[in-house]
C-alpha cells in the first residue's frame, strides 16, 4: 500500500517538474509583469512599460534593472561601404571583360588572315 502511494507521489512530482520545465521553455511571464516591446522595461511603480533610453538620465529608476545594456548604435557607414565595394567590383569586372574582348579581337584579326583559330579559352588563361 505504501509503495502505491509513493509511486503516485513520484508521478505527481515528475509531472510538476515537467510542467515547470515546459512553462520556463515557453517563456511565460512571471505574474504581475507585462510584456514590453524591445527597448522598454516594465515599471512596477508606474504599472506601465517605460523606454530604456531614459535610463541614461535616471539610471536608478526601478525599470532600468530590466533593461539590457544600451542597444548598439547603428553602423551608419554600412550602406555606403557596401555600395562602394559593389560598384568597384562591377567596374573592375567591366574593365576586365573589355580588356579580354580587346585582346581576343586583335588575335581574331591576325588568325583570320593566316587561317588559324580565333581566341581559344586556353589563351585567356595564359
Amino acid at each position: 500500500m505504501a509503495r502505491g502511494s509513493l509511486r503516485r507521489l513520484l508521478r505527481l512530482l515528475v509531472l510538476g517538474l515537467w510542467l515547470a520545465l515546459l512553462r520556463s521553455v515557453a517563456g511565460e511571464q512571471a505574474p504581475g509583469t507585462a510584456p514590453c516591446s524591445r527597448g522598454s522595461s516594465w515599471s512596477a511603480d508606474l504599472d506601465k512599460c517605460m523606454d530604456c533610453a531614459s535610463c541614461r538620465a535616471r539610471p536608478h529608476s526601478d525599470f532600468c534593472l530590466g533593461c539590457a545594456a544600451a542597444p548598439p548604435a547603428p553602423f551608419r557607414l554600412l550602406w555606403p561601404i557596401l555600395g562602394g565595394a559593389l560598384s568597384l567590383t562591377f567596374v573592375l569586372g567591366l574593365l576586365s571583360g573589355f580588356l579580354v574582348w580587346r585582346r581576343c579581337r586583335r588575335r581574331e584579326k591576325f588568325t583570320k588572315e593566316t587561317g588559324g583559330e580565333g581566341c581559344p579559352a586556353v589563351a585567356l588563361i595564359q
